[in-house]
């Protein structure tokens, strides 16, 4: 995560960095300028989480102050530090916008925790805004239908307004149950650690409440080889929820507890209903554009689709050194059942043969009908052993199965199945589907009723 920045703008600005210059603020970095002129040329430069500041002058107005640092930095928490407790400068700040007043005689023992509020708490988002600001902020959000822009925008807007080090959006189960695949990640060295982090802690922190929660890692049985949480020792999930039983999960790692208040602030409530319309639209296009990977008969995949699984799945192992396994299936003596009881029933049969095929294995698993009577299935994590238990118990249920019943015939059936394995028999997706069909061809032109492991080919 890139350092928040404080400026620390005052004619003793050295002095105030001493104070806060301590460990619970490590990765801060600090801008210090004790002149007006320097200040503002910083603030029309760069982007501050925090400002703070202190008059130059006594005869200085605290009003005009204060709309001069607001003028250039509309949206950076200002905590104002002054002299006396009483008196009109306490007035004009309170009513000028400043977001916290600090007092010089206990500066010492209140400035850090102040600092740290701000930066690690999330209470720059108590900040009053206008309708203007709220849909301004909002807005990279709501004017995104691509789920994975979207995604990483949420997490990037979650991380600006709370300051959160790292991030985590993923989908959970079926029936609101435990994480099933990330949407979007930021904040970590390495993209295998996110996945790790949500093998580990998705479940728990899968809340089943409609708003915002804090978890405290500690809680989670994080201390032993958890060292990417470092000083971020708490949790935020934020949940959306985007149709009955599907839920998706935004997890921040933050360095401070938010209270009740930045939970319920104006700002987080209006961008979790933002985002959560956002994700609504973005999942209605992709399932709008999923439509042209849909089998008309089957209800399946179709070939089209497997293309771009097959893809994902080989920059899926490139990056987190996954393996799958491709089996291609074709029913055995198919044309019978067209001859004798016509091309409706045997329409009737395939449908019925994915059914089965389907119930055989895993919500992540793809069953795509591939043509005619034709069926691939990719599993993903799954080697070639495991891939071969799964064939033989498809083989065994569709044998076993009485197609048709429902039309008052038993059809009876068997099907022939090539497994290919990746990275084991090819690594390339073309070469990977030939060798599957080769396989299965093996089982075809021998007993049928089979299933095959394809040759493993001389793999780099």
């Amino acid at each position: 995560m890139t350092a928040q920045r404080v400026l620390i703008l005052a004619s003793d600005a050295k002095r105030i960095e001493d104070m806060v210059r301590v460990p619970s603020v490590k990765g801060v970095h600090f801008s210090i300028l004790s002149d007006w002129k320097s200040g503002a040329e910083a603030l029309r430069k760069e982007n501050f989480s925090v400002i703070v500041a202190r008059k130059f002058s006594k005869e200085q107005g605290t009003d005009v102050y204060v709309a001069d640092l607001l003028a250039l930095a509309p949206k950076t928490s200002i905590i104002l530090i002054l002299g006396e407790k009483e008196g009109p400068s306490v007035r004009e700040a309170l009513k000028s916008g400043v977001s916290e007043i600090l007092f010089e005689e206990t500066l010492a023992h209140t400035l850090v925790p102040c600092v740290e509020k701000y930066l690690f708490s999330g209470y720059g988002l108590l900040r009053r805004m206008s309708l203007d600001e709220l849909f301004d902020f909002c807005i990279p959000v709501i004017t995104s239908t691509d789920m994975g822009l979207l995604a990483t925008t949420i997490l990037e807007k979650f991380r600006e307004s709370l300051g959160a080090s790292f991030g985590i959006l993923f989908r959970g189960g079926e029936k609101g149950g435990g994480p099933c695949a990330i949407l979007a990640s930021l904040g970590f060295a390495d993209e295998i650690v996110p996945v790790a982090f949500l093998r580990r802690f998705g479940e728990a922190l899968a809340t089943p409440g409609p708003g915002p929660t804090v978890t405290h890692a500690d809680t989670l049985n994080a201390s032993g080889g958890a060292d990417f949480l470092l000083e971020n020792r708490i949790l935020l999930s934020v949940p959306f929820d985007l149709a009955p039983g599907t839920r998706v999960y935004a997890v921040l790692g933050l360095r401070g507890t938010p209270d009740a208040e930045v939970l319920n602030s104006p700002l987080l409530n209006f961008f979790q209903r933002q985002a959560r319309l956002a994700l609504i639209n973005a999942e209605r296009s992709a399932q709008a554009q999923s439509l042209i990977y849909i089998d008309d008969l089957t209800k399946l995949y179709n070939g089209r689709y497997l293309n771009v699984v097959l893809d994902r799945e080989m920059k899926r192992s490139e990056r987190y050194r996954n393996f799958f396994c491709v089996l291609f299936m074709d029913i055995d003596f198919f044309k019978r059942v067209n001859d004798a009881h016509g091309h409706l029933v045997g329409s009737r049969v395939l449908v019925e043969v994915g059914t089965v095929l389907r119930a055989c294995v895993r919500d992540s698993d793809t069953v795509v009908r591939y043509g005619g009577d034709e069926f691939v299935v990719l599993l993903v994590e799954t080697n070639a052993d495991e891939a071969m238990i799964v064939a033989e118990r498809m083989r065994k249920m569709v044998e076993a199965e009485p197609f048709v019943k429902g039309a008052g015939l038993t059809v009876r059936l068997t099907i022939s199945i090539g497994i290919a394995a990746f990275p084991e028999h090819a690594t390339t997706k073309q070469t990977l589907l030939n060798l599957a069909d080769q396989a299965m061809y093996r089982g075809k032109e021998s007993t049928r009723n089979v299933v095959y492991l394809a040759h493993a080919q001389n793999v780099p």
